[in-house]
């Protein structure tokens, strides 16, 4: 999980100098119309409100935005060292439930001092354990989301290395290298034989 962190934000620094040059390339935008009428171009059936309710982790029931101060019982969080690389007022907190490490969040109003008033904005999910909104990873498959939300907003494809993934909702990228994912989105990757591997949910404060 240390070296997955460390890979999610050097790939946010590597993403965001590689794409401005290539995302043309190797993004195909299911949709040309402005960002905040992306949700509604899923043909209708994509909504970041219903799916940041419904996401099940180890059997248990979580949303998104959660303020870390408010976990319930039985979850607990820990400051990831990698923190530090990232703007002022955000980090990286590592989410336990059971004392079992499920995911790494990034976290917005994320100040020294007053770290629990942190706000867990975005996380991925990798395990068969876990679903978001119905799809779980390594079970659930690229026809059963195309069923559920129809075409994508964004694909997301590269044969070299293997990337293939669908965006759904508002995807504004990096707002700066190392600073928040400014998205109110789902984005499901894919093994090359068509099956879930990760599923990663963003919803950020877009008024920021």
């Amino acid at each position: 999980m240390k070296n997955k962190i460390v890979l999610l934000t050097l790939c946010a620094v590597m993403a965001v100098m590689a794409l401005t040059g290539c995302k043309n390339e190797n993004i195909e935008a299911a949709d040309t119309g402005a960002a905040d009428s992306a949700a509604e171009d899923s043909n209708g059936t994509f909504d970041i409100e219903t799916v940041r309710k419904n996401i099940v982790i180890k059997g248990q029931p979580f949303e998104i935005p959660t303020v870390l101060k408010d976990l319930s019982n039985g979850w607990t969080w820990k400051e990831s060292e990698t923190t530090k690389w990232l703007d002022e007022g955000l980090g990286f907190a590592h989410i336990y439930y059971n004392e079992e490490e499920v995911f790494v969040a990034g976290v917005e109003n994320y100040y020294e001092g007053t770290e629990e008033k942190g706000i867990i904005y975005h996380f991925t999910i990798e395990a068969d354990d876990s679903s978001i909104d119905g799809l779980t990873p390594l079970k659930s498959t690229k026809q059963d989301v195309i069923e559920k939300y129809g075409e994508p907003d964004e694909v997301w494809q590269m044969e070299e290395p293997f990337i293939d993934g669908y965006y759904y909702g508002i995807v504004n990228g990096w707002d700066t290298v190392l600073g928040r994912t400014n998205d109110q989105s789902l984005f499901c990757s894919f093994t090359e034989e068509g099956l879930i591997d990760e599923i990663t949910i963003t919803y950020a404060d877009l008024e920021k």
